[in-house]
């Protein structure tokens, strides 16, 4: 939180904001001139807090994003990043050479080395969950419940309320599903678990293994169809743990890092064995199963990808697995890729300089804002996202563990695994992207379509205006933030995609005040001016330059906004104030009362101000998400022009840039 001295001299700033009355405070700004001139204070700055005589608080959190239709990310590493990391293991392998075991006590401190014996480990297979009918078949002779079953045969059960009923036809997958034949011409209750097993074991012979007709996969090891407790249906592979590994691992890590590096790549596979060995001897998930099949738990998927650089990594390692301080078998999480550190948790937090190699040490993503609204619906519209806590670890300060979702309705704090998890992220190490630069986009009409200049000028935290400071007859680009003003008199720049450079610069504003351009004098060229959003003083200068204020009143107070046109046509700006849907002008920038007060717009819309038909004189309007609202004189009734040009979170500016008329404008910060 950033606080700011109110006794200081007179001077600009201001956040873009709709009119919010006054329990919001100053926090966005005044539109001006007979050219139209609107200013816009980003997202990012969004809460100018009346404080009182006390202080002003600018409510600031790290790169808040200000175009709510999007959202961009930078992060690193893919998955939860505790224990071992997949590419870190292949990138200490192949660029320094460690061995597994070293490998696997860097990732996993405070275990050991261990064995165990070849087990069966029992497989949940996902894709089968809920399924009514499960087929099995094998080109060997096996058993279900003890009834033989001759090779080639399929084992057909079809769920009967809480069993299975067994119906064997010939012709393996491809028979008929009402065909019957011995040894059960008719369905046999064959119960809630019934065991299915191979006669004899099968060895490498794919063509004597079961396959799951379902989903065409060819598995080691035996089966039993299930239904549980609840009453849900499953399939269980058992397995003995050697043989289920060799379908695990080269589906965990690319079987061809076994021949990178001349062989030092053959390190990472069997790391990763000894942790999907560990791993799966640990689980205990279900009653009727220990794992599951899916990145859940571990990927096995039969024996598809068996490779035989994978199964010289599993037979390297042969029941080596890693043991906590008491002997027992740990939990050994890994993911893809750490990003440069893991996250700590079951195991102490480590570098992992061997993460770069991996392609999702670095990555960049952009999320569509009503993405992040689905996401948290209570929000309402989505405005801003806030890393506000890290965990110290890595670049941009490590992994998110505090973070801020703002929406139009409120806000939830939440962590860095949770929005990783809603919004499908690689990893939880990320940072919101502040945009790099304001774009203007910029018609020769009121009236929507394509934009008729195209321009990149000003930070994304700029407050932006439009003012003919030259006294060309045309509004060119000028920025403020914090007292520091930066202009561009020419609208058009060279090259669209590049940030355009300014002509000058100056001085002249505090954070608590709104800045606003006009022709003060009617000499032809604006001058530079700041509301005082504590009092309603306005101090004024003629040209675009620093120095005392050459006109100075009060007019307002401190939940208007500052509005600023030529309302009676007689060639100087002058001022004014709007609030909740009501506009006060003076004909002459003094103080005094309104000379004219008329009721247009709403509590939430944005002013702006502009000569839209070209007649000298200005005109008042409003802006709402991208809808503009348009009279051509300062008297109430329904809009002269009403148009989309935009979207929510641009902020309008309205201006001469092509015609003798303003035209509509919007600029977005981004990136």
């Amino acid at each position: 939180m950033h606080h700011h001295d109110r006794d200081t001299q007179p001077a600009a700033r201001h956040a873009r904001r709709s009119d919010e009355g006054a329990a919001q405070g100053p926090a966005g700004g005044g539109a001006r001139h007979r050219r139209g001139r609107w200013w816009h204070r980003p997202a990012a700055l969004l809460a100018v807090v009346a404080a009182g005589a006390g202080g002003v608080q600018l409510a600031r959190g790290e790169a808040a994003q200000a175009d709510t239709s999007q959202l961009t990310l930078t992060g690193h590493g893919f998955g939860h990043g505790r224990g071992l990391s997949q590419w870190g293991s292949y990138g200490y392998a192949v660029d320094r050479g460690w061995s597994s075991a070293r490998i696997l006590d860097h990732f996993y401190g405070g275990t050991r080395a261990g064995g165990i014996r070849n087990d069966e480990v029992s497989v949940r297979l996902m894709a089968l969950d809920g399924a009514s009918t499960i087929t099995l078949v094998s080109g060997a002779d096996y058993y279900v419940e003890g009834t033989a079953v001759p090779a080639g045969t399929a084992a057909r059960f079809t769920r009967t309320g809480g069993t299975w009923a067994l119906t064997t036809a010939p012709g393996g997958c491809s028979a008929p599903a009402g065909s019957t034949a011995s040894p059960s011409a008719s369905p046999v209750d064959v119960g809630a678990s019934p065991a299915v097993w191979l006669a004899n074991d099968a060895g490498d012979d794919r063509s004597r293994m079961f396959t799951v007709c379902n989903n065409g996969a060819t598995y080691r090891g035996n089966f039993r169809p299930v239904i549980d407790a609840s009453g849900a249906s499953h399939l269980v592979n058992f397995v003995a743990i050697e043989q289920y590994l060799r379908g695990v691992v080269p589906n965990e890590s690319p079987a061809a890092w076994g021949d990178a590096a001349g062989g030092a790549g053959m390190a990472a596979l069997e790391a990763q064995a000894v942790a999907a060995r560990s791993y799966s001897r640990s689980e205990n998930r279900y009653g009727y199963a220990q794992t599951c099949d899916t990145t859940a738990c571990q990927v096995y998927g039969g024996t598809a990808r068996e490779d035989r650089r994978t199964d010289t990594a599993i037979r390297n390692t042969a029941g080596v697995v890693r043991l906590d301080s008491r002997g027992a078998v740990v939990r050994t999480e890994f993911s893809a890729s750490t990003g440069g550190w893991t996250a700590g948790g079951a195991f102490p937090a480590v570098e992992d300089a061997g993460d770069t190699r991996s392609p999702y040490h670095d990555w960049k993503v952009t999320v569509d804002g009503p993405a992040i609204t689905r996401a948290w619906p209570q929000i309402g519209a989505f405005s801003s996202m806030q890393v506000t806590a890290r965990n110290g670890l890595g670049a941009d300060g490590g992994r998110a563990t505090k973070v801020v979702v703002t929406g139009s309705s409120g806000s939830v704090t939440t962590t860095g695994s949770d929005v990783r998890s809603r919004l499908g992220l690689r990893s939880d190490w990320f940072s919101v992207v502040t945009p790099s630069t304001q774009v203007w986009m910029l018609r020769g009409s009121t009236d929507g379509g394509a934009p008729a200049v195209t321009s990149r000028f000003g930070g994304p935290k700029d407050t932006t205006l439009a003012c003919d400071f030259d006294g060309s007859g045309r509004d060119g680009l000028t920025t403020y933030r914090g007292g520091a003003w930066t202009e561009r008199d020419d609208a058009s720049t060279p090259d669209a995609a590049a940030v355009a450079a300014p002509d000058a610069t100056i001085s002249y504003g505090a954070p608590w005040m709104l800045p606003v351009c006009g022709d003060w004098d009617g000499d032809g060229k604006d001058g530079v001016g700041v509301y005082d959003t504590r009092t309603g003083d306005w101090y004024l200068r003629n040209s675009f330059s620093g120095g005392a204020p050459e006109l100075k009143f009060q007019y307002g107070w401190s939940a208007a906004l500052p509005v600023v046109g030529d309302w009676d046509g007689d060639g100087k700006d002058s001022t004014g104030v709007y609030h909740a849907g009501t506009w006060m002008v003076r004909n002459t920038a003094t103080p005094g009362r309104p000379d004219t007060t008329v009721q247009y717009g709403w509590k939430g819309a944005t002013p702006v101000t502009g000569d839209w038909v070209g007649s000298g004189a200005s005109g008042i309007g409003v802006f709402s998400g991208g809808r503009w609202m348009l009279r051509d004189t300062v008297s109430p009734g329904d809009p002269h022009r009403l148009f989309d040009y935009g979207v929510p979170g641009d902020a309008p500016v309205a201006g001469r840039w092509t015609t003798g008329s303003d035209g509509a404008g919007i600029t977005r910060p981004t990136a």
